[in-house]
């Protein structure tokens, strides 16, 4: 923790290992790749076992829930939706708040993604500040205020909230750090504010599958390789927020190709 102009607590990132993308500066350094495959259960099982041998549990793991942590995010778009129609205004550029657990620490996000390589840029928030955020508001000493700057600046808006049950997996192979995660039960809903509360259990975007991602820095390490190479995987474009999307814009656009 650490301490804020008010005398209130923060939380902070502890120390040690962190996910290859929020190594990379926002601006300068090389960005980190994320390699995504949609999977079934079985494959998935067969996955989750092999990196077993070699990385660890996340720190947000909960036994009680099969090691997995609910996860919420807060997209934010245009009101043309130019993030989700990728149009040059948007600039590849996602600004995003995800909460770990229903009650857990939050953080505001800036993503952008070129292909399969990404930046990432982060910074915890309290509600008093996320809530300042949507109204435009000064935030002097937060460190977050690129956010701030970035949502104003771009004309962005909550979207919609996505959550889903994460199970992550971290450790260092080949010299560099790398991250293996896997989401289950992943579904939507609609908002229009600045807030990150918990997801009902709405329609699950995608039934009995799961998403796995590998992210790492530079070249594919040999367990990603080792694991692609023996289960035969295809990386996959799916994208949470675009599902979801998709499935909303048809249904405003009476079921127009959007």
């Amino acid at each position: 923790m650490r301490l804020v102009p008010d005398g209130s607590e923060r939380h902070s990132e502890p120390g040690g290992l962190e996910s290859p993308s929020l190594f990379s500066d926002v601006a300068d350094g090389p960005p980190a790749y994320e390699l995504k495959f949609l999977l079934d259960e079985d494959r998935t099982q067969a996955v989750e076992a092999m990196a077993r041998q070699s990385l660890s549990l996340d720190r947000y793991a909960d036994p009680t829930r099969g090691n997995a942590y609910p996860t919420t995010s807060l997209y934010t778009d245009t009101s043309e939706f130019d993030v989700y129609r990728r149009t040059p205004a948007a600039g590849g550029c996602k600004y995003r708040v995800r909460r770990y657990g229903a009650n857990g620490p939050m953080f505001v996000e800036q993503k952008i993604k070129s292909g399969d390589r990404v930046r990432k840029r982060r910074e915890s928030v309290r509600l008093p500040e996320l809530a300042a955020v949507g109204l435009g508001e000064s935030l002097p000493g937060w460190p977050g205020v690129w956010f701030r700057d970035g949502i104003a600046g771009q004309k962005l808006r909550p979207i919609c909230r996505i959550a889903y049950d994460r199970v992550a997996y971290l450790g260092v192979a080949d010299g560099g750090t790398v991250r293996l995660t896997l989401d289950r039960n992943v579904r939507g809903q609609n908002t229009d504010r600045w807030e990150v509360e918990p997801v009902g259990e709405t329609p699950v975007l995608l039934e009995g599958q799961v998403i796995c991602e590998f992210k790492f820095r530079l070249a594919m390490p040999g367990i990603f390789k080792a694991i692609v190479e023996e289960l035969g995987l295809a990386p996959s474009t799916v994208s949470k927020y675009r599902r979801f999307m998709r499935t909303k814009l048809a249904e405003l656009e009476g079921g127009a190709d959007v």
